[in-house]
């Protein structure tokens, strides 16, 4: 068992349409090869397993 804190932030995205979420994730994918450390790459990936959790939510309601 791990202490770790949830992450990134408590925010509820159920709202946001598939089209905003896609492109979110299209901004994710251009910047990932512009961080410039390991940490920044694994915060960077963890926002965009978010918000591909609540796209594949999103797609099985539609």
């Amino acid at each position: 068992m791990t202490n770790e804190q949830p992450w990134p932030f408590d925010v509820d995205i159920s709202s946001m349409d598939t089209g905003s979420i896609t492109n979110i994730l299209n901004d994710i994918e251009i910047h990932l090869p512009l961080m410039e450390s390991e940490d920044d790459v694994s915060e960077l990936l963890k926002v965009k397993e978010l918000f591909e959790k609540e796209l594949m939510v999103a797609h099985r309601l539609h």
